[in-house]
């Protein structure tokens, strides 16, 4: 043995000279004679178009590219080519026969052919390449493969190059090796391996690139994209507790129908949870799924070439109507109306019913054009539905509570909350949930555990928004106060460890609280409504003075008034002064907001009494109240000035008082809304009046360019516009957006306004910053009455906007026949088409409105204008499932059979949307069932993917081509197979189709079903006599595929047919192996008692017990041990 090297690395360095220092000169002898030398040059050139297209592929790499395509003057030569360009050069440009087994696996014995002793080389190069550690073991097992792979490869290269390289061979086996060989090819191997980090390491920036690309034309800043993606993890796997109801089906279906969608309800009933599942099945058909609070994210998140939905979760409060959050949304409903004309985006809310159900939010007018309530009686829950919920979270309960399913609308609460619970008497507990809740937290300051019970009541104190930071970090006086404040209240000692309270929180998580994000919260927004109003009963002295202003602000009434919700807490008259002080106490810390929006505000008498409160006050003190200034922090929007909330508020004798102590009557907030512009838009007349008495500025504008007159015109305010158009107001003033009061009075329908502006002269053709003209305006709102008095005054019905919208085209997409009829009459342009080509007709055919398509066909449309992308007004109609408009089209002549850029035909859309009555019509006029897209998707592959039975029988039954495959080689039974759809792939098997018919990679019908699960599917296959042993193009098998996913019961009836339990992929893996790896014990155990090699390697070396072991599945490794012992007993015996 050479001194210096191990047997081990002497192997290693002998492998390494035979693989990579002779066998590349055999198969470059076999290249030459296929290739000759000075022909070279002129024979790549003449194959260029088939090596373009290999490299496109990625079959040829850069470096190899550059080889076959030297700079001039050089040319190329073979002696710079590696065996792996030779071998591909060979394969795809000669017509070698290749080996039985492809040029990825190892040849056997009796192969002898060129291309056979190519593949051998290959084969054990690639092994070489991942000996790690430069040796060959010396081990008899190892020893052996040494030899056999010797002679392979020794035996390839003699008769590729001839007999003088067998002898080098046979020199090479014994000659005396020294360290300076081993140097070499460790050197060789050190630098091949670098090589490899350097392209890893190009392959991972060039990922990160591609990322930091993605991130760059992201809308939505990175850090929140992180967020809203943890979140949506979150609600997944919350998901999988979720009964999809007859009403989540109806608001998912609301929301692919409709831009807009709000779901209403009480708490408890499932709004949030249907909202989140809507969210997640929008996401899985390709929504990009964001989250939302703030209004000006949807403008600022807004992509125009994504599909989006906006999710909006307890949209202006989750107790009762936030007017600052409704005043916030305000100046950008425009855009987000804009938005929303964009098919691609999307918004859903959810929002409590009692919210909803306020006269205020009418000002939210988008929020309202598709509701879905879910207390209504088409969408409330049924008894079968409750059944279901409740077998869900209650098992073996659950028929105990069959006589309380109705007591309650917060049914699917209560089954979580005892879910969560179930130490307690369920019948109890759904008979009157909120006393047995009583009655617990009772028994916490009964037996001695105040401070569990303090720990609850700090989440009432701070508003449910407890951050853990308050119970482990240095707090300011005011927090520390508020803590000591409530320990005192629950007979605690006023200093007691905040981490004993943290520890007494954490030990109730899933009870009462749960942590998100390190902020305590309770487990359901019902269950805080409980606690607060528990804790106003207990502790209403301690909550007035130390609670959160929201609480205040939204939880305490000083008279109980009719309809008042069942958990707001009547506060005792011996409290009604602390309660007045602690509101005035908020108005000094600029908490200005929480003052004016208290629920009590809006009660006359409260006002009146609170201003007899505020005269008692020290005259400095009223002063300082009057001229301070907003500093409420959790909604930076809306930052208004006293005066201008009074104003909102609409109390004349509290302005007077404000006036009185000398603030500025155009005093603004941060926002730059004066009082007037606030009282032009609540309505209030005599208080406009009163202030413009004052000097108020009427040209004043707001941040986002609104004047006072825009305010009352929006708003409709006739009496208003006019005080203000009398004293001299410009009618023609435009906000930052280019809208006019004229706009705002068209787009809200303010008939009246609307002539008295057009009376005084205002512009009725003056467009905003998008193109949109007041007329364009009222036509798409459909106020027909506006629209009629800009026509008879002159305006400009065939003016455009910056999309190339028309008038007309508004009125068709918003169904406004009248107002269509009206424009058509004045003689407007019909066949005028937008920037993405779309016209009249072909909008009214894409949104059902049928009568309009009549009466623009009537007059004269283009009925066959297709848009940019190739979409006719037939094709439209189809895809949306519109009946009656297709049967229209069809009988004046349209053409059924145009396609669309992708060449996708009606036919096609009706089959992937399954509308089988418009299928049945183009099939009986004669559309074409066979023609294909760009892609080669059939209409009969296209019914399969999406599972309409009905649709494939009919094609079926009418000829179609039912073996057709697309471009990737996909037929329609493996699709079906794919999909599940049982009953297709029953169809299509009963009619003839070829049920082992492969695609392009390999796959066929019976690999699919078994990749996918499918077992229905599999046993239909192989009842037909499908070939359970073919194999793709990696070499994997159908028992293969099931191994590696689990899937036990396909296995076992692929094992009870026969397929062959041995058969490796291309890379060496066997069943059996495969099942190792993965862990699926059940399967290793099957296959190793039906005989399965359990000592075959795979083609790096590695056997079944080193690839369980290596995945830490040491079960497997135990019963391969076992079942070693058992065979090796058996054969002791024979």
């Amino acid at each position: 043995m050479a001194s210096g090297l191990t047997q081990e690395e002497e192997n290693y360095v002998r492998m390494s000279l035979l693989l990579t220092g002779i066998s590349p000169r055999a198969a470059r002898a076999l290249f030459d004679q296929e290739f000759a030398p000075l022909c070279l040059n002129a024979t790549i050139t003449k194959e260029y178009n088939k090596l373009r297209d290999l490299q496109s592929k990625r079959i040829i790499n850069q470096p190899q590219w550059n080889l076959l395509f030297p700079r001039r003057p050089d040319v190329p030569d073979s002696k710079t080519f590696d065996v792996t360009l030779i071998i591909t050069l060979i394969r795809h440009l000669t017509d070698l026969t290749p080996p039985r087994g492809g040029y990825d696996q190892l040849p056997s014995d009796n192969e002898t052919t060129p291309t056979s002793d190519l593949a051998r080389i290959k084969y054990y190069r690639n092994i070489l390449a991942h000996l790690d550690e430069g040796k060959i073991n010396n081990t008899s097992t190892f020893k052996t493969m040494f030899t056999t792979a010797w002679n392979d490869i020794t035996g390839a290269i003699g008769r590729l190059g001839g007999q003088q390289m067998k002898e080098e061979c046979d020199i090479l086996k014994t000659k005396i090796l020294d360290q300076s060989n081993q140097e070499i090819m460790l050197g060789i191997k050190h630098s091949n391996d670098e090589i490899m980090e350097l392209k890893k390491a190009n392959e991972e920036m060039t990922v990160e690139v591609k990322k930091l690309k993605i991130s760059h034309e992201d809308t939505v800043p990175w850090n929140i994209r992180a967020q809203i993606n943890e979140i949506l993890v979150e609600w997944k796997d919350n998901d999988k507790m979720f009964i999809t109801t007859e009403a989540a089906k109806h608001v998912l279906k609301c929301i692919k129908e409709n831009n807009c969608v709000t779901i209403a309800a009480s708490p408890g009933v499932g709004k949030t949870a249907t909202l989140r599942n809507v969210a997640l099945k929008m996401s899985d058909e390709g929504y990009d799924v964001l989250l939302v609070t703030d209004p000006g994210d949807i403008v600022k998140f807004h992509n125009p070439n994504q599909k989006t939905l906006f999710v909006i979760d307890d949209l202006c409060g989750n107790y009762s109507l936030n007017q600052t959050d409704m005043k916030v949304w305000e100046p950008v409903m425009e855009r987000i109306k804009k938005i929303l004309s964009n098919k691609l985006v999307k918004i859903v809310v959810a929002c409590r019913l009692q919210v909803y159900q306020d006269d205020k939010f009418e000002c939210l007018s988008v929020f309202k054009s598709c509701v879905c309530n879910l207390l209504s009686e088409s969408m409330c829950l049924t008894k079968a539905e409750k059944v279901s919920i409740a077998e869900l979270y209650l098992k073996t309960k659950a028929p105990e509570i069959i006589d309380y399913y109705d007591s309650y609308d917060c049914f699917p609460l209560l089954c979580k909350l005892y879910n969560e619970n179930p130490a307690l008497n369920i019948t109890d507990f759904f008979q009157n949930p909120f006393t047995v809740y009583e009655a617990e937290i009772d028994k916490l300051q009964k037996k001695g555990f105040s401070s569990k019970y303090c720990a609850l009541a700090l989440c009432v104190m701070f508003n449910n928004n407890l951050k853990e930071d308050i119970l482990t970090e240095d707090v300011n006086e005011e927090t520390r106060t508020i803590i000591e404040n409530t320990c005192e209240a629950c007979r605690l000692d006023r200093g007691t460890s905040r981490f004993t309270l943290q520890d007494e929180l954490n030990s109730f998580i899933h009870t009462f609280p749960k942590k998100e994000q390190n902020i305590y919260k309770t487990i359901h927004d019902k269950i805080f409504d409980f606690l607060v109003y528990y804790f106003g009963h207990k502790m209403c002295q301690c909550l007035i003075k130390n609670a959160h202003s929201s609480l205040i602000k939204e939880r305490f009434l000083l008279e109980r008034q009719d309809s008042v919700d069942k958990f707001i807490t009547i506060v005792p008259p011996k409290y009604h002064e602390i309660y007045i002080q602690r509101i005035i106490d908020d108005w000094s810390t600029g908490q200005v907001a929480n003052v004016f929006c208290n629920i009590n505000m809006k009660i006359p008498q409260f006002r009146q009494r609170f201003l007899s409160c505020l005269n008692e006050l020290d005259v400095s003190y009223q002063i300082q109240l009057a001229h301070t200034c907003d500093v409420y922090s959790s909604n930076t929007a809306l930052h208004l000035s006293v005066l201008s909330w009074l104003c909102f508020i609409g109390d004349i004798p509290l302005i007077h008082w404000c006036v009185n102590h000398g603030v500025d009557v155009n005093q603004c907030g941060s926002n730059g809304l004066t009082p007037l512009h606030t009282a032009s838009h609540a309505g209030l007349t005599e208080i406009v009046r009163m202030l413009l008495d004052i000097k108020a500025d009427y040209y004043k504008c707001d941040i986002n360019g609104w004047s006072p007159v825009k305010h009352a015109c929006r708003s409709g305010h006739t009496e208003i516009v006019r005080m203000l158009l009398d004293i001299g107001a410009d009618y023609n003033k435009c906000d930052n957006d280019g809208w006019s009061p004229v706009m705002s009075a068209c787009s809200k329908g303010h008939t009246e306004i609307v002539r008295v502006l057009l009376d005084i002269g205002a512009d009725y053709n003056k467009c905003d910053n998008d193109g949109c003209s007041p007329v364009m305006i009222a036509c798409s709102e459909g106020h027909t009455e506006i629209v009629r008095m800009l026509l008879d005054i002159g305006a400009d019905y065939n003016k455009c906007n910056n999309d190339g919208w028309s008038p007309v085209m508004s009125a068709c997409s918003e169904g406004h026949t009248e107002i269509v009829k009206m424009l058509l009459d004045e003689g407007a342009d019909y066949n005028k088409c937008n920037n993405d080509g779309w016209s009249p007709v072909m909008s009214a055919c894409s949104e059902a409105h049928t009568e309009i398509v009549k009466m623009l066909v009537y007059i004269g449309a283009d009925y066959k204008k297709c848009n940019n992308d190739g979409w006719s007004p037939v094709m439209c109609a189809c895809r949306y499932g519109h009946t009656e408009i297709v049967k229209m089209l069809l009988d004046i002549g349209a053409d059924y059979n145009t396609c669309n850029n992708d060449s996708w035909s009606p036919l096609m859309s009706a089959c992937s949307e399954g509308h089988t009555e418009i299928v049945r019509m183009l099939l009986d006029i004669g559309a074409d069932y066979n023609k294909c897209d760009n892609d080669g998707w059939s209409p009969v592959k296209i019914a399969c993917r999406e599972g309409h039975t009905e649709i494939v029988r009919m094609l079926l039954d009418i000829g179609a081509d039912y073996n057709k495959c697309d471009n990737d080689g996909w037929s329609p039974v493996m699709i079906a197979c794919i999909k599940g759809h049982t009953e297709i792939v029953r169809m299509l098997l009963d009619i003839g189709a070829d049920y082992n018919k492969c695609n392009n990679n390999g796959w066929s019908p019976v690999m699919s079903a078994c990749r996918h699960i499918h077992t229905q599917i599999v046993r239909m296959l192989l009842e037909k006599g499908a070939d359970y042993n073919t194999y793709n193009n990696n070499g994997w098998s159908p028992v293969m595929i099931a191994c590696i996913k689990g899937h036990t019961e396909i296995v076992r009836m692929l094992l009870d047919i026969g397929a062959d339990y041995n058969k490796c992929s291309n890379n060496g893996w066997s069943p059996v192996m495969i099942a190792c790896r993965e862990g699926h014990k059940e399967i290793v155990r099957m296959l190793l008692d039906i005989g399965a090699d359990y000592n075959k390697c795979i083609n790096n070396g590695w056997s079944l017990v080193m690839n369980a072991f290596e995945k830490d599945h040491s079960d497997i490794v135990s019963l391969i041990n076992e079942h070693s012992k058992k065979l090796t007993v058996i054969s002791e015996d024979i």
